[in-house]
């Protein structure tokens, strides 16, 4: 029998039909075990292979992600100024990011929060948090949440449907193999996109990436 972990949690997940798509997509903003992107991916292939919709699992994942945005925007505002950016950095060095990151990730929500909220959104790790940043902000929470809505839209989207692409497209029968072909061409992607943004960085301001900036 071949190894499929990713399999077994499809097939998990869809003996509870949307509610377990929702939940996950729910517990994923609190609890990131995996990459959301490897989340979505293998929910893809299971929305390839017949195990739910690809709309309804579209429809379920966004409605999780963006309830869960409400909850970590609502938390925070209600915590207060003070309390809630010691929470934030905490939270951030638990996941990898500087105090520095962090810092500049609230300076960057206070100029732009809603253009922000959405591209945030776009961006790993970091988009889980900015609904928090945009609360402690005191940001509006109509027009934050509501970007978030939009910017949880496309990245759903994105990667549920490169996980129907991918099962379409490579010919094996093992969802793991699959998720992680698929991972696989991501993050070259991703890394391209990288040495682009930060070639472009330079051009604009070389000054500022010579001392480090």
């Amino acid at each position: 029998m071949d190894f499929d972990p990713v399999g077994a949690v499809i097939a998990w997940v869809g003996a509870y039909g949307l509610v377990g798509l929702f939940l996950v997509a729910l517990a994923e903003r609190f609890v990131p075990v995996m990459p959301s992107y490897g989340l979505l991916l293998a929910i893809g292939i299971g929305a390839a292979d017949g195990v739910w919709s690809l709309p309804a699992a579209f429809i379920a994942t966004t409605t999780g992600g963006v309830s869960a945005c409400a909850v970590w925007f609502y938390a925070a505002r209600r915590l207060g100024a003070v309390r809630s950016a010691r929470l934030l950095n905490k939270t951030g060095r638990l996941f990898g990011m500087s105090a520095d990151r962090i810092r500049r990730g609230v300076a960057s929500l206070r100029r732009n929060q809603t253009a922000l909220a959405f591209a945030l959104q776009l961006v790993p790790t970091v988009r889980l948090f900015v609904p928090a940043f945009a609360a402690l902000l005191r940001g509006n929470a109509r027009s934050v949440l509501v970007a978030s809505a939009a910017g949880i839209a496309v990245w759903n989207g994105l990667f549920i449907g490169l996980g129907v692409y991918a099962s379409h497209s490579i010919q094996t029968t093992n969802t793991t193999v699959l998720a992680l072909a698929a991972l696989g061409c991501l993050l070259v992607v991703e890394a391209a996109l990288f040495w682009a943004v930060r070639r472009v960085r330079v051009r604009r301001n070389p000054d500022a990436m010579s001392y480090g900036v």
